[in-house]
């Protein structure tokens, strides 16, 4: 039984698979409701939901441990819902009907799963090699889109979200609190969302064309944001569980 749950995790199926269950059900909901890329999208994203909330658990619990890493499969799963509360106006119907079902594969499931499979390399690879890509992928998005007008991007989350300011602080904030505990997690996370932020930041913003483009660090977004807690001192204070001697997931 240690070894049918996944690979050296600690969180256990009985908390795993409910998490599992829980993402196909949503996606299942998001895929009758919202307008989506077809029947091909739908199976891809059905398949693809367990794997994600796999990868989140797993990356979490390397971070923060079993009850970090359950916050975060439930932040992952709540998501694509509980987003669109911080819209207002008009883009409430463009996240609802293009965004949200974005978040899960529905709409151009390639880019999703290019997520997910960026979520497979950060939970498997040693930590400082993950950091390192991150950081490789935030020099190389920086390099390419770096120079463009930020205020515009200001700008357009003034007209749609509650707190522009709140908003492009958070990234920050978030990558800090994973920062102060696993460093190398900090630069894989942020490096990761980083660089789909620079990449969407070049696309339409009134067509959901900068959110879609980070429907591939959906699961980074859902990590970094429940790293947040971690910030609370009681909480912040546990540590994480050690890698097993000889785990893949030790870093190198």
């Amino acid at each position: 039984m240690k070894h049918l749950t996944r690979l050296g995790l600690r969180t256990p199926v009985t908390l795993l698979g409910p998490l599992a269950g829980a993402e196909v059900v949503a996606v299942a909901v998001l895929a009758a409701a919202r307008p989506n890329a077809g029947t091909s999208a739908v199976v891809i994203a059905l398949v693809l939901a367990p794997v994600a909330v796999w990868t989140v658990v797993a990356i979490s619990e390397r971070i923060a441990g079993t009850s970090f890493a359950v916050g975060a499969g439930v932040v992952y799963v709540l998501l694509p819902f509980a987003a669109r509360l911080f819209f207002y106006g008009s883009f409430v119907a463009v996240y609802t009907r293009v965004v949200a079902p974005a978040l899960v594969g529905l709409r151009a499931p390639a880019w999703f799963a290019l997520g997910i499979g960026i979520a497979l390399v950060v939970a498997l690879a040693p930590e400082r090699i993950a950091g390192a890509l991150g950081l490789a992928a935030l020099i190389v998005g920086l390099v390419a889109w770096a120079d463009t007008n930020w205020t515009t991007l200001y700008d357009n989350f003034h007209e749609t979200v509650w707190s522009p300011t709140l908003l492009s602080l958070l990234p920050f904030a978030c990558v800090l609190a994973v920062g102060l505990r696993r460093p190398w997690f900090a630069a894989s996370l942020g490096g990761w969302i980083g660089f789909f932020i620079l990449h969407g930041v070049q696309r339409p913003y009134a067509t959901g064309a900068f959110w879609l483009s980070l429907a591939a660090a959906t699961p980074a977004a859902a990590i970094l944001l429940t790293s947040l807690a971690l910030l609370v001192p009681r909480l912040g204070s546990a540590k994480a569980p050690a890698p097993p001697v000889g785990s893949p997931h030790e870093a190198r």
